[in-house]
């Protein structure tokens, strides 16, 4: 099984917790190629050594940053290292045939083989709904509905590219690394969702789909939903920890977050994870702004009802002197 994923030194545990989860999960010998700039031989050897009791090997791939111009967007939230998927095609060796390619926000909770073995049928690409399916046009804003207008006309169903299940040899005979700079070049570098409106309006003719609720599940749209930790262990293969991260404070936490922690817990970054959340999570001030908001909201309503309802009762009064 070949897996891609891309990341920088900040990455390297929770990177490490999706591969781990993955080799828990999978019997059959795995190939995880990694994309990065950055990466020393220390850092790999971290990596290898979390997967050290499994059957996988771990492949850095280089990439030069000079190739992404500084005009691409990028922000905490997108980093520069989500681009690198698009030169998979340049780095990956010529005996790979059909890659899976990861972000590293997930868990792998169960085998992923029969996702891998999926017949393409000479589609490029099977990837999963966005948002767990919840990828209506109106849920994006005016430029994704401006680049994505003519596929929607013709029913598309706008993907997820932290799951893609690569053709690698019938992309190879198609498509290049300059095909996706062209494809930027003319968007003149305002993609809402950079890489992935990118990967979506070039492939969009070409994709078939897996079952999201399986192999991409948002966990925070699963609970806004109300589908409980048991219910997620139990037939989620992917969940997808999109936005707000497990390991992070300055957002609320869920149930489901429990499967990330019990994942990490079985890699050397545990501790040092563990730490990092229990020390931020003493200054954080999230709960306590959204109190305040809430305060400062109700205080508002409070206000404006106080000052209808007495309007309301002047003019109920002056009907009753008449």
């Amino acid at each position: 099984m070949n897996i891609v994923t891309a990341l920088n030194k900040k990455y390297i545990p929770y990177t490490g917790t999706m591969l781990v989860s993955l080799a828990i999960n999978e019997k059959e010998h795995v190939d995880a190629y990694l994309l990065h700039s950055e990466l020393t031989g220390a850092d790999i050897e971290r990596l290898e050594k979390a997967v050290s009791d499994y059957d996988m090997s771990i492949i850095p791939l280089f990439v030069d940053k000079k190739n992404f111009s500084e005009r691409l967007p990028h922000n905490d939230q997108w980093s520069l290292e989500t681009y690198y998927r698009l030169m998979m095609l340049e780095l990956l060796p010529d005996t790979v045939d059909r890659a899976l390619y990861l972000d590293g926000d997930m868990i792998i909770n169960k085998s992923l083989r029969e996702l891998y073995n999926s017949d393409f049928e000479e589609v490029e690409i099977i990837a999963c709904d966005d948002k767990s399916g919840l990828n209506t046009p109106d849920r994006y804003g005016p430029k994704h509905n401006e680049m994505f207008r003519i596929p929607y006309e013709n029913g598309y169903r706008y993907f997820n590219a932290g799951v893609m299940l690569l053709n690698i040899v019938r992309l190879r005979e198609r498509y290049s690394f300059q095909t996706y700079l062209d494809a930027i070049e003319a968007w003149n570098y305002e993609m809402e969702a950079p890489d992935q409106d990118i990967l979506n309006w070039v492939h969009w003719r070409n994709v078939a789909y897996a079952d999201c609720m399986v192999y991409d599940l948002f966990a925070r749209v699963a609970h806004n939903a109300e589908i409980t930790y048991e219910e997620v262990k139990e037939a989620a293969a992917i969940i997808h920890f999109a936005g707000a991260k497990p390991w992070n404070n300055e957002n609320f936490h869920f149930d489901i977050e429990r499967l990330w922690w019990e994942y990490a817990k079985l890699t050397p970054f545990y501790e040092s994870l563990l730490k990092d959340f229990v020390e931020t999570a003493m200054t954080d001030k999230t709960v306590e702004r959204y109190l305040q908001e809430l305060v400062r909201e109700f205080n508002s309503r409070r206000e404006r009802l106080d000052i209808i309802m007495k309007r309301i009762s002047n003019i109920t009064n002056s009907g009753d002197s008449k």
